[in-house]
């Protein structure tokens, strides 16, 4: 039989080897006398009574010093908080409404259901008794906003803009938008309604609140009918549709533009009142006009299209669209072409005319027989007994070294011969004639000029500063132009030039007078004419700007301010007037090309009670001339002068002879008025002006000395 363990379940390495007889061992136990066990007994229980007294006593001690050093808390929280929390330091027992609290500083933690969490630093000085006070914030309320047509709920408005304190904040419909409790003012704004202002009562503290409000309309039914149909209808940058059309239409006053494509844009103005339905009249489209490029052998053809004047090849006209149109091509010397042509509406044509030349023969009796020909200021070489001429104004000159020169102008007429007879005479100084002509045609009188007073005086109206009156004396023989060099006499000398156009006006016909160049280009054409008739130039080339030539010579140039002043103020008399035609005003009707009552369309200031005909610049000798057969002197075009600009200081007894102005500057004299002038101060003969770039008004007319004798040798 097997024998079990007592204790199965003690697994320590020490067994109690088995008794011979089979019985456990018996294990001794160490003695130990009943006296000190007592005596340790009765040492922890003194120890533990020790403690209990002393316990009392540390916690007394310490409870009086947190008493005697805390300082008294009271918090004064509104509203108040359900719950709050003080951390930091000790402890801060409350009693009753007041916290004690030692110095020192802290952090406050207030929660109330509602309202923000209340989080804010203490500092606890030594005062016995403190009170600290504290708002508690409400937390946003949540609101759901629509808007209305008003007294018609039923009529919801979306899309009405929202606005919180001039910030928008949402457009209608708002749901749960979060908002500050309080009274709020807010701004509804919606297309086609009246901007209201509405005032909201936030509860705050979380809640949802609801609010709708009504708008007032602010439109009315618009309709729209034009001719053609389907024409697309715009308010601004709004789209209404395409008509006929009856669209709702803000009131107020509005710009309605039109546009079909093949059409010319339309606009009109409306003013629609609200809640009162508006029939715009029937609005009616032209169709886009069509493009004509017309284009002549030779160019600079005149283009007429249905008796009215375009321009010259090659040249791009717009026309009216589906109609026929008869386009004449002429040029002095040439068959006229004629072509009926119809455009499409923004479509373009084109017409190529090669002119046919028209001639006639003309036949030469010369004096003596070796002279040389110059036509329109080409040689010829030896005066042929004949030459075949375009039937055009020609400009003829006879020339033989030691002979004047033989000038005249011919129109050849095609089967009619024409003849000229020239004998050439001998040169003498003293043989001056009154009228003489550039080699271009353009004419020039011979003027003898006398002493008189530029400038004005102090209590003249209208004077300017720069006006000092100088005592001037002109000794020299000049010739003036009789009239402002044209379009065409230009364009001998620059063929491209363009005078371009003021309001829909050309100014660029040849027979009108040439503008739209400066100073250097008029001296140049000075030049030119000069080379063209053997003079020596007026002007030479300095770095790259033109100076006058020094002392003057006679070649062709500009006048002096000195000369022009002569020629245009001072009468058959001898008087200085103030103004080119005299000293009244307003001026006699159509005695000078001003602004008058035919410019009241295309200009601000213009002469009421004056008319003369001209709306921009006319032909040079439209009007009449002054006393000394001069034309334009007062009006037309400005004039360029020869002189560098300058204020003169007074000269009170000086006398300045034959003044030419100083021998540098950057802008040059201006005199005349012109087309575009109306106030007294411009259109006095004294008003002095200056520039350095081209108007649309400024041109000039050429002068030249008398050959002195001096200079014949």
């Amino acid at each position: 039989m097997q024998r079990k363990d007592l204790n199965p379940g003690d697994q320590s390495n020490q067994t109690t080897p088995p008794d011979t007889d089979g019985l456990p061992a018996v294990t001794p136990v160490a003695f130990e006398p009943r006296h000190q066990v007592a005596t340790a007994q009765l040492g922890r229980a003194r120890r533990l009574w020790l403690l209990a007294l002393a316990l009392p006593a540390v916690l007394l001690a310490a409870t009086a010093w947190f008493v005697f050093t805390a300082r008294q808390l009271e918090l004064e929280i509104d509203p108040a908080p359900t719950e709050i929390t003080i951390q930091g330091g000790l402890p801060a027992p409350r009693f009753g409404t007041a916290y004690l609290i030692r110095p020192g500083q802290y952090r406050l933690h207030a929660v109330r259901p509602g309202y923000h969490d209340l989080e804010a630093d203490l500092l606890i000085d030594t005062t016995k008794h403190q009170t600290l006070t504290f708002s508690m914030t409400k937390l946003p309320g949540r609101i759901d906003l629509t808007t209305h047509r008003e007294n018609h709920p039923s009529d919801v408005v979306k899309g009405a803009v929202v606005r919180l304190g001039g910030k928008e904040i949402g457009q209608s419909p708002l749901e749960a938008m979060e908002i500050p409790a309080g009274r709020h003012t807010l701004e509804l704004q919606a297309p086609l309604y009246k901007t209201r202002e509405a005032t909201l009562e936030v509860e705050g503290e979380g809640r949802r609140q609801t609010f709708t409000f009504g708008l007032e309309p602010n439109w009315a039914d618009v309709e729209f009918t034009t001719d053609p149909a389907d024409v697309q209808v715009r308010i601004a940058e709004r789209g209404l549709g395409r008509t006929p059309l009856t669209a709702p239409v803000e009131a107020g006053r509005h710009v309605v533009s039109f546009r079909r494509e093949g059409y010319k844009p339309g606009r009109t103005d409306i003013r629609v009142i609200a809640g009162q339905p508006l029939k715009v009249p029937l609005f009616r489209l032209e169709k886009i006009d069509g493009r004509l490029f017309v284009t002549s052998r030779p160019s600079g053809a005149n283009v007429t299209v249905d008796q009215h004047f375009h321009g010259q090849t090659p040249l791009d006209i717009t026309l009216a669209p589906d109609q026929e149109h008869v386009v004449r091509i002429s040029e002095p010397g040439f068959k006229t072409a004629e072509h009926r042509v119809t455009v499409a509406p923004g479509a373009r044509t084109s017409i190529a005319a090669d002119l046919v030349p028209r001639r006639g023969r003309i036949r030469f009796k010369v004096s003596p027989p070796d002279a040389r020909l110059i036509v329109n200021g080409q040689p010829y070489g030896k005066v042929p007994a004949s030459l075949d001429l375009l039937a055009v104004k020609h400009n003829i000159q006879i020339v033989k070294d030691g002979y004047r020169d033989f000038r005249t102008q011919v129109t050849p007429r095609p089967g009619y011969p024409l003849q000229i007879r020239a004998k050439l005479k001998r040169p003498y100084e003293t043989d001056v004639p009154g009228v003489i002509q550039a080699p271009n045609g353009y004419r020039l009188k011979l003027i003898q000029p006398t002493a008189f007073q530029m400038g004005a005086s102090r209590r003249e109206q209208g004077r300017r500063a720069n006006e000092t009156l100088r005592q001037v004396r002109l000794t020299r023989p000049f010739y003036m132009g009789l009239m402002e060099v044209t379009n065409g006499q230009f364009r001998q000398f620059q063929a491209a030039h363009d005078a371009g156009i003021f309001k829909n006006y050309s100014l660029n016909r040849n027979k009108q007078p040439v503008v739209q160049v400066t100073w250097e280009q008029a001296a140049a054409f000075a030049n030119w004419l000069s080379q063209r008739e053997g003079l020596p130039p007026a002007y030479v080339r300095k770095g790259e700007s033109l100076v006058p030539v020094s002392p003057p010579n006679h070649g062709y140039r500009l006048p002096t301010e000195a000369e022009w002043a002569f020629c245009a103020r001072v009468d058959a008399a001898g008087k200085v007037t103030k103004y080119p035609w005299g000293n009244a005003f307003p001026p006699p009707d159509k005695s000078a090309n001003l602004a008058d009552k035919s410019a009241q369309t295309i200009l601000d200031l213009y002469l009421e009670n004056y008319t003369d005909g001209h709306p921009v610049a006319a032909p040079p000798g439209s009007l009449a001339p002054n006393h000394l057969g001069l034309f334009d002197m007062g009006g037309n075009v400005s004039e360029w002068c020869h002189d560098f600009y300058t204020i003169y200081a007074p000269t009170q007894g000086l006398v300045v002879t034959d003044p030419v102005g100083p021998v540098s500057g950057r802008h040059h004299v201006i005199r005349g008025g012109s087309w575009k002038r109306a106030s007294i101060q411009t259109l006095r003969a004294a008003y002095r002006d200056y520039q350095e770039k081209k108007r649309l008004d400024l041109g000039f007319r050429l002068c030249r000395y008398v050959k002195s004798t001096k200079e014949t040798q």
